[in-house]
Protein backbone atom coordinates (compact mmCIF):
# COMPACT_ATOMS: atom_id res chain seq x y z
CA UNK A 1 0.00 0.00 0.00
CA UNK A 2 2.96 2.28 0.57
CA UNK A 3 3.91 2.08 -3.20
CA UNK A 4 0.63 2.45 -4.65
CA UNK A 5 0.17 5.60 -2.36
CA UNK A 6 3.00 7.22 -3.35
CA UNK A 7 2.45 6.29 -6.79
CA UNK A 8 -0.75 7.98 -7.12
CA UNK A 9 0.19 11.46 -5.83
CA UNK A 10 1.96 11.72 -9.14
CA UNK A 11 0.09 9.81 -11.93
CA UNK A 12 -3.11 8.29 -11.24
CA UNK A 13 -5.01 6.41 -13.56
CA UNK A 14 -8.57 5.05 -13.26
CA UNK A 15 -9.79 3.47 -15.84
CA UNK A 16 -13.87 1.81 -15.76
CA UNK A 17 -14.38 -1.61 -17.95
CA UNK A 18 -17.43 -1.71 -17.03
CA UNK A 19 -20.96 -0.40 -14.54
CA UNK A 20 -19.75 -3.35 -12.21
CA UNK A 21 -15.71 -3.49 -11.79
CA UNK A 22 -12.95 -0.57 -11.75
CA UNK A 23 -9.59 -1.42 -12.47
CA UNK A 24 -7.01 1.33 -11.62
CA UNK A 25 -3.31 1.39 -12.86
CA UNK A 26 -0.83 3.41 -10.71
CA UNK A 27 2.40 3.94 -12.70
CA UNK A 28 5.32 6.20 -12.53
CA UNK A 29 9.04 6.10 -14.17
CA UNK A 30 12.43 8.04 -13.05
CA UNK A 31 15.62 7.91 -14.87
CA UNK A 32 18.14 6.54 -12.93
CA UNK A 33 21.64 7.17 -12.60
CA UNK A 34 22.66 4.77 -15.51
CA UNK A 35 20.16 6.61 -17.88
CA UNK A 36 17.61 3.78 -18.04
CA UNK A 37 13.89 3.79 -17.18
CA UNK A 38 12.49 2.41 -14.27
CA UNK A 39 9.05 1.86 -14.73
CA UNK A 40 6.39 1.12 -11.55
CA UNK A 41 2.96 -0.15 -11.09
CA UNK A 42 0.61 -1.24 -9.11
CA UNK A 43 -3.08 -2.60 -10.26
CA UNK A 44 -5.96 -2.43 -7.78
CA UNK A 45 -8.05 -4.50 -7.20
CA UNK A 46 -5.44 -7.03 -7.00
CA UNK A 47 -5.39 -8.90 -11.14
CA UNK A 48 -3.54 -11.63 -11.95
CA UNK A 49 -1.46 -12.25 -15.32
CA UNK A 50 0.33 -10.24 -17.53
CA UNK A 51 1.00 -6.48 -18.33
CA UNK A 52 2.03 -4.73 -21.60
CA UNK A 53 4.35 -2.29 -21.76
CA UNK A 54 4.65 0.08 -24.60
CA UNK A 55 7.04 2.94 -25.80
CA UNK A 56 6.70 6.05 -27.82
CA UNK A 57 8.90 8.55 -28.86
CA UNK A 58 6.15 10.77 -29.21
CA UNK A 59 2.37 11.28 -27.36
CA UNK A 60 0.92 12.65 -30.36
CA UNK A 61 -0.85 9.88 -30.83
CA UNK A 62 -1.65 6.61 -29.52
CA UNK A 63 -0.83 5.12 -32.81
CA UNK A 64 2.41 5.81 -32.03
CA UNK A 65 3.14 3.35 -29.22
CA UNK A 66 4.66 0.05 -29.95
CA UNK A 67 5.21 -2.88 -27.50
CA UNK A 68 8.13 -3.26 -26.17
CA UNK A 69 8.21 -6.00 -22.90
CA UNK A 70 5.42 -8.02 -21.28
CA UNK A 71 5.59 -8.79 -17.99
CA UNK A 72 3.79 -10.23 -14.84
CA UNK A 73 1.55 -7.72 -12.63
CA UNK A 74 3.02 -8.37 -9.74
CA UNK A 75 6.42 -8.03 -10.90
CA UNK A 76 5.41 -3.88 -10.46
CA UNK A 77 8.45 -2.83 -11.83
CA UNK A 78 10.43 -2.79 -14.90
CA UNK A 79 13.32 -1.34 -15.70
CA UNK A 80 13.89 0.04 -19.37
CA UNK A 81 16.78 0.76 -21.81
CA UNK A 82 16.28 4.12 -23.82
CA UNK A 83 14.75 3.67 -27.17
CA UNK A 84 16.16 7.05 -28.62
CA UNK A 85 18.07 9.63 -27.10
CA UNK A 86 16.88 8.90 -23.39
CA UNK A 87 15.62 12.61 -22.73
CA UNK A 88 11.89 11.98 -22.94
CA UNK A 89 10.16 8.75 -23.81
CA UNK A 90 6.75 7.64 -23.29
CA UNK A 91 5.03 4.59 -22.65
CA UNK A 92 1.27 2.76 -21.82
CA UNK A 93 0.16 -0.12 -19.79
CA UNK A 94 -1.96 -2.56 -20.55
CA UNK A 95 -3.83 -5.16 -18.72
CA UNK A 96 -6.69 -6.90 -18.07
CA UNK A 97 -8.24 -4.83 -20.84
CA UNK A 98 -7.13 -1.68 -19.47
CA UNK A 99 -4.98 0.98 -21.01
CA UNK A 100 -2.94 3.36 -18.54
CA UNK A 101 -2.73 6.86 -18.75
CA UNK A 102 0.61 8.40 -20.62
CA UNK A 103 3.46 7.61 -18.44
CA UNK A 104 6.61 9.97 -18.58
CA UNK A 105 9.55 10.92 -16.60
CA UNK A 106 9.08 14.20 -14.86
CA UNK A 107 12.35 15.18 -13.97
CA UNK A 108 14.45 16.32 -16.12
CA UNK A 109 18.28 16.01 -15.13
CA UNK A 110 20.04 19.68 -15.62
CA UNK A 111 23.45 20.11 -14.75
CA UNK A 112 23.03 24.11 -13.35
CA UNK A 113 19.24 24.30 -13.37
CA UNK A 114 17.56 23.51 -10.55
CA UNK A 115 14.12 22.14 -9.92
CA UNK A 116 13.27 21.63 -14.24
CA UNK A 117 10.23 19.23 -14.53
CA UNK A 118 7.25 18.81 -16.33
CA UNK A 119 4.05 19.92 -15.03
CA UNK A 120 2.09 17.37 -17.59
CA UNK A 121 0.93 13.67 -16.67
CA UNK A 122 -1.44 14.66 -13.90
CA UNK A 123 -5.05 13.26 -13.87
CA UNK A 124 -7.99 16.20 -13.66
CA UNK A 125 -11.03 15.72 -11.31
CA UNK A 126 -12.96 13.85 -14.54
CA UNK A 127 -10.06 12.04 -15.44
CA UNK A 128 -8.99 13.92 -17.87
CA UNK A 129 -4.78 14.05 -18.55
CA UNK A 130 -2.76 16.90 -18.43
CA UNK A 131 -0.46 16.55 -22.08
CA UNK A 132 3.16 15.84 -21.32
CA UNK A 133 6.24 18.56 -22.61
CA UNK A 134 3.52 21.68 -22.99
CA UNK A 135 4.66 23.22 -19.39
CA UNK A 136 7.96 22.75 -17.09
CA UNK A 137 8.96 24.94 -14.15
CA UNK A 138 12.13 25.37 -12.77
CA UNK A 139 14.36 27.96 -10.81
CA UNK A 140 16.16 30.55 -13.17
CA UNK A 141 18.25 29.71 -15.99
CA UNK A 142 21.64 31.84 -14.99
CA UNK A 143 23.59 29.84 -14.39
CA UNK A 144 23.04 27.18 -17.33
CA UNK A 145 25.34 25.53 -19.50
CA UNK A 146 25.69 24.64 -23.19
CA UNK A 147 24.53 20.81 -21.93
CA UNK A 148 21.46 22.67 -20.02
CA UNK A 149 20.96 24.97 -23.05
CA UNK A 150 20.65 22.30 -25.76
CA UNK A 151 18.61 19.88 -23.55
CA UNK A 152 15.92 23.03 -23.60
CA UNK A 153 16.12 23.47 -27.30
CA UNK A 154 15.42 19.63 -27.91
CA UNK A 155 12.38 19.68 -25.80
CA UNK A 156 11.07 22.32 -27.95
CA UNK A 157 10.88 25.33 -26.04
CA UNK A 158 9.46 27.76 -27.79
CA UNK A 159 8.89 30.52 -24.86
CA UNK A 160 10.29 31.53 -21.36
CA UNK A 161 7.76 33.20 -18.80
CA UNK A 162 10.29 34.73 -15.74
CA UNK A 163 8.96 35.76 -12.74
CA UNK A 164 12.40 37.36 -11.38
CA UNK A 165 12.51 41.12 -10.66
CA UNK A 166 14.23 43.86 -13.42
CA UNK A 167 17.24 43.60 -10.42
CA UNK A 168 17.61 39.95 -10.84
CA UNK A 169 17.58 39.80 -14.78
CA UNK A 170 20.37 42.18 -14.44
CA UNK A 171 22.02 40.89 -12.54
CA UNK A 172 21.62 37.33 -12.88
CA UNK A 173 21.24 37.44 -16.74
CA UNK A 174 21.18 34.10 -19.06
CA UNK A 175 21.35 34.50 -23.08
CA UNK A 176 19.58 32.13 -24.81
CA UNK A 177 17.90 32.41 -27.95
CA UNK A 178 14.19 31.61 -26.56
CA UNK A 179 11.58 34.01 -26.62
CA UNK A 180 11.37 35.59 -22.91
CA UNK A 181 8.37 36.92 -21.77
CA UNK A 182 9.28 38.96 -18.09
CA UNK A 183 6.59 39.38 -15.31
CA UNK A 184 8.56 40.27 -12.58
CA UNK A 185 6.93 39.54 -8.98
CA UNK A 186 9.16 41.86 -6.24
CA UNK A 187 6.91 39.03 -3.62
CA UNK A 188 8.74 36.27 -2.32
CA UNK A 189 11.99 37.60 -3.75
CA UNK A 190 14.39 35.19 -1.94
CA UNK A 191 17.26 37.51 -2.16
CA UNK A 192 15.18 40.31 -0.44
CA UNK A 193 14.13 37.70 2.43
CA UNK A 194 17.16 36.61 2.61
CA UNK A 195 19.19 40.09 4.19
CA UNK A 196 15.93 40.23 6.37
CA UNK A 197 16.52 37.02 7.68
CA UNK A 198 20.26 37.79 8.11
CA UNK A 199 20.02 41.09 9.24
CA UNK A 200 16.85 40.45 12.16
CA UNK A 201 18.35 37.03 13.05
CA UNK A 202 15.41 35.50 12.21
CA UNK A 203 14.29 32.22 13.87
CA UNK A 204 12.99 29.34 11.85
CA UNK A 205 9.57 30.33 13.12
CA UNK A 206 9.19 33.67 12.34
CA UNK A 207 10.47 32.58 9.02
CA UNK A 208 7.67 30.51 8.42
CA UNK A 209 5.66 32.93 9.52
CA UNK A 210 7.33 35.86 6.57
CA UNK A 211 6.87 33.27 4.21
CA UNK A 212 3.14 32.88 4.76
CA UNK A 213 2.75 36.93 4.71
CA UNK A 214 4.37 36.79 1.34
CA UNK A 215 2.40 34.02 0.08
CA UNK A 216 -0.31 36.13 0.86
CA UNK A 217 1.38 39.10 -1.01
CA UNK A 218 1.61 37.02 -3.97
CA UNK A 219 -1.69 36.74 -4.67
CA UNK A 220 -2.94 39.41 -3.26
CA UNK A 221 -1.01 42.08 -4.99
CA UNK A 222 0.13 40.31 -8.27
CA UNK A 223 -2.72 39.16 -9.55
CA UNK A 224 -2.04 41.57 -12.45
CA UNK A 225 1.03 39.49 -12.89
CA UNK A 226 -0.46 36.26 -12.98
CA UNK A 227 -3.35 37.26 -15.45
CA UNK A 228 -0.40 38.41 -17.84
CA UNK A 229 0.68 34.94 -17.26
CA UNK A 230 -2.54 33.21 -18.49
CA UNK A 231 -2.86 35.55 -21.49
CA UNK A 232 0.43 33.86 -22.56
CA UNK A 233 -0.79 30.74 -21.84
CA UNK A 234 -3.88 30.82 -24.24
CA UNK A 235 -1.73 31.74 -26.88
CA UNK A 236 -1.04 28.15 -28.85
CA UNK A 237 2.30 29.58 -30.67
CA UNK A 238 3.99 30.24 -27.18
CA UNK A 239 4.20 26.07 -26.66
CA UNK A 240 5.87 24.61 -25.02
CA UNK A 241 6.69 26.99 -22.39
CA UNK A 242 8.95 27.18 -19.14
CA UNK A 243 7.48 29.11 -16.23
CA UNK A 244 10.91 30.52 -13.77
CA UNK A 245 11.68 32.04 -11.23
CA UNK A 246 14.59 31.62 -8.63
CA UNK A 247 14.07 28.56 -7.21
CA UNK A 248 11.39 27.96 -9.24
CA UNK A 249 9.14 27.03 -5.80
CA UNK A 250 7.60 30.34 -4.66
CA UNK A 251 6.73 32.49 -7.67
CA UNK A 252 6.56 29.76 -10.03
CA UNK A 253 5.20 27.35 -7.36
CA UNK A 254 1.85 29.90 -7.08
CA UNK A 255 1.76 30.36 -10.78
CA UNK A 256 1.68 26.49 -11.26
CA UNK A 257 -0.51 25.60 -8.94
CA UNK A 258 -3.18 28.37 -10.44
CA UNK A 259 -2.56 26.51 -13.67
CA UNK A 260 -3.14 23.07 -12.30
CA UNK A 261 -6.63 24.41 -10.48
CA UNK A 262 -7.60 25.91 -13.58
CA UNK A 263 -7.31 22.37 -15.42
CA UNK A 264 -9.19 20.67 -12.77
CA UNK A 265 -6.51 18.91 -10.98
CA UNK A 266 -6.95 18.08 -7.85
CA UNK A 267 -5.62 19.79 -4.73
CA UNK A 268 -4.04 17.28 -2.73
CA UNK A 269 -2.02 16.75 -5.96
CA UNK A 270 -1.26 20.40 -6.60
CA UNK A 271 -0.13 20.27 -3.21
CA UNK A 272 2.33 17.29 -3.71
CA UNK A 273 3.39 19.20 -6.93
CA UNK A 274 4.26 22.22 -5.26
CA UNK A 275 6.38 20.03 -2.19
CA UNK A 276 7.75 18.46 -4.96
CA UNK A 277 10.22 21.04 -5.01
CA UNK A 278 11.93 19.67 -1.71
CA UNK A 279 12.89 16.10 -3.72
CA UNK A 280 15.32 19.26 -6.44
CA UNK A 281 16.73 21.72 -3.99
CA UNK A 282 19.04 20.85 -1.60
CA UNK A 283 19.26 24.34 0.79
CA UNK A 284 22.45 23.33 1.74
CA UNK A 285 24.20 23.47 -1.90
CA UNK A 286 22.10 26.24 -2.38
CA UNK A 287 23.16 28.66 0.49
CA UNK A 288 27.01 27.50 0.19
CA UNK A 289 28.08 29.72 3.07
CA UNK A 290 24.76 28.01 5.58
CA UNK A 291 27.70 26.03 7.83
CA UNK A 292 29.42 29.07 8.98
CA UNK A 293 26.19 30.58 10.52
CA UNK A 294 24.56 29.69 13.91
CA UNK A 295 22.70 26.39 13.75
CA UNK A 296 19.21 28.81 14.46
CA UNK A 297 19.84 30.62 11.46
CA UNK A 298 20.34 27.41 9.37
CA UNK A 299 17.30 26.23 10.74
CA UNK A 300 16.12 29.60 9.21
CA UNK A 301 17.46 29.24 6.04
CA UNK A 302 16.10 26.02 5.28
CA UNK A 303 12.46 27.18 6.15
CA UNK A 304 13.28 29.94 3.57
CA UNK A 305 14.42 27.42 0.36
CA UNK A 306 11.76 25.24 1.68
CA UNK A 307 8.48 24.59 0.13
CA UNK A 308 6.10 24.34 3.16
CA UNK A 309 2.46 23.61 2.91
CA UNK A 310 2.08 26.09 5.53
CA UNK A 311 3.23 28.55 2.40
CA UNK A 312 1.03 27.42 -0.40
CA UNK A 313 -2.63 27.08 2.27
CA UNK A 314 -1.59 30.53 3.36
CA UNK A 315 -2.02 31.56 -0.03
CA UNK A 316 -5.27 29.52 -0.96
CA UNK A 317 -6.53 30.42 2.45
CA UNK A 318 -6.28 34.02 1.83
CA UNK A 319 -8.13 34.30 -1.16
CA UNK A 320 -11.07 31.87 0.25
CA UNK A 321 -11.43 34.39 2.98
CA UNK A 322 -11.24 37.46 0.92
CA UNK A 323 -13.00 36.52 -2.28
CA UNK A 324 -15.15 33.76 -1.24
CA UNK A 325 -13.36 30.48 -3.19
CA UNK A 326 -10.54 30.27 -5.90
CA UNK A 327 -12.93 30.38 -8.87
CA UNK A 328 -14.00 34.02 -7.49
CA UNK A 329 -10.35 35.04 -7.73
CA UNK A 330 -9.43 33.35 -10.54
CA UNK A 331 -12.22 35.16 -12.88
CA UNK A 332 -12.57 38.74 -11.12
CA UNK A 333 -9.39 39.72 -10.46
CA UNK A 334 -6.94 37.26 -12.66
CA UNK A 335 -9.51 37.31 -15.69
CA UNK A 336 -9.55 33.42 -16.00
CA UNK A 337 -12.74 33.52 -18.10
CA UNK A 338 -15.10 30.42 -18.92
CA UNK A 339 -13.25 30.90 -22.44
CA UNK A 340 -9.60 30.93 -21.37
CA UNK A 341 -10.66 27.88 -19.20
CA UNK A 342 -12.03 25.85 -22.30
CA UNK A 343 -8.67 27.35 -24.63
CA UNK A 344 -6.27 26.02 -21.62
CA UNK A 345 -8.12 22.58 -21.27
CA UNK A 346 -8.09 22.04 -25.35
CA UNK A 347 -4.46 23.00 -25.62
CA UNK A 348 -3.04 21.33 -22.41
CA UNK A 349 -5.16 18.20 -21.70
CA UNK A 350 -5.27 14.87 -24.39
CA UNK A 351 -8.46 14.94 -26.05
CA UNK A 352 -9.61 10.94 -26.47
Amino acid sequence: MKLINKILLFIPVFLITSCISTIKIASVVEKNKDGDFLLKWEVSPDVEGKIDIYSAMSDTSMRNFSPIRTKLVEDQFALLNPTGSGLREFFLLKTSGVTSGIISNRLIEMDNILNFRDLGGYFTTDEKQLKWGKIYRSGHLSNSNLYDQDKLKRLGIKTIIDFRTDQDRKSYPYFINIQKINIPISSSDISTIKDELLKNNLTRSETISLMQKEYKELVDENAEKYAEMFDSLIDENNYPILITSYLGKDRAGIASALLLYVLGVPEYIIEEDYLASNKYIDPKKTINYSGTLPESLQESMTALFSANKAYLNSAFDYIRETHGSIDNYLEKKVRVSKGKVIILKKLLLYNP
